[in-house]
């Protein structure tokens, strides 16, 4: 039987880990806040696709914990892209037998997992899948799935290519969706033109999609730019058609949609109410320093990547910090 473990069970591995045993899959899932309720009923998902579902995986409270459960065929990654995620799941990778699957977001987030684990199979994936955990092992998700995968790199060895294929066919048998790409870096590129435009606007501004549409004239404008942007930056590593404006205007449209319905709420302003990290180096900060290597100048994203710097110093100071003091004034009589 195949066996796969889910790193990160928050929204989107408890969605991944479902679709896998639904396929017949062996499913060991690593928890962390929500582990007692797993543990003890399991992950349940309410879902405007497949209606109200339930499952129970193997629940371990660590990597080292999971490891009785192996040797894994796939462990699919659904963490935060955070600096050193890579190195955490070492104690689980069968050198030559398990494929590391990346569903996270960012660019030029492969690298880690490539020089870490050089004989292992590297699958990148871009997630479409609005998802939130309303509480521990409780799922709610929207009317879309959709898991785009390719092996990193695109020229990998047969092999890869065939584990890659092999996890295609177990999305379907979920019941759900993963087409395979020669090269997912494009389909990378195009999440990311929209993750650097959305998550910060709204993580910055707190308005969802459609109510930061609401706010100004300006605000439709702002975000095509910064997708143009990010275009500029694909472009230049060899990307030109990937973030076009067709793909721009197909992407406004989807918020836009929402302005009578309801706006949704981009990741980093869930981490942000939640007074969680949020995942700026991976979809702005390594997008300008991409760029910054084809000496490009890219002012929407450096300013949206300091300005996000300075939120998630806020959710997440140092011993820097200092709080505001007000001097004492002392009235003489």
């Amino acid at each position: 039987m195949t066996k796969a473990l889910i790193y990160g069970t928050g929204g989107v591995g408890s969605c991944y880990g479902y679709i896998l045993d639904k396929a017949g899959v062996d499913v060991t899932a690593v928890c962390r806040t929500n582990y007692n309720a797993v543990r003890d009923s399991g992950i349940t998902i309410r879902s405007k696709l497949w209606g109200e579902c339930h499952y129970t995986p193997h629940a371990a409270q660590s990597v080292k914990d999971a490891v009785a459960n192996g040797p894994f065929d796939y462990i699919i990654v659904a963490t935060k892209a955070f600096p050193g995620t890579a190195a955490m799941i070492k104690d689980v990778v069968t050198p030559d037998v398990t494929a590391i699957v990346l569903a996270q977001n960012g660019i030029d987030i492969e690298e880690d997992y490539a020089r870490l684990y050089p004989t292992n199979t590297i699958i990148s994936g871009v997630v479409y899948l609005p998802v939130t955990q309303i509480q521990p092992g409780i799922v709610e998700m929207g009317p879309l799935e959709r898991f785009e995968i390719g092996t990193y790199p695109s020229n990998a060895s047969s092999a890869a290519k065939s584990q890659t294929e092999k996890l295609s066919e177990l999305w379907k048998a979920g019941g759900a969706n993963a087409p395979v790409f020669d090269d997912v870096q494009p389909v990378r590129w195009v999440k990311v033109a929209i993750n650097a435009s959305w998550n910060p606007i709204c993580a910055l501004t707190l308005c969802d999609d459609a109510n930061y549409l609401r706010s100004s004239g300006n605000s439709e404008a702002m975000v095509r730019k910064i997708m143009v942007e990010v275009g500029r930056v694909a472009t230049a590593e060899g990307y030109p058609d990937a973030i076009t404006d067709e793909a721009i205007t197909r992407d406004l449209a989807r918020p836009k949609s929402r302005l009578e319905t309801g706006g949704k709420e981009p990741s980093m302003l869930t981490d942000v109410r939640a007074h969680r990290p949020i995942e700026v180096e991976t979809i702005l900060g390594n997008t300008l320093r991409l760029g910054q290597k084809h000496k490009l100048k890219t002012p929407y994203i450096e300013l949206l990547y300091t300005l996000a710097k300075g939120r998630n110093y806020q959710l997440q100071p140092d011993e820097r910090w200092r709080d505001i003091s007000f001097a004492k004034v002392v009235q003489m009589s």
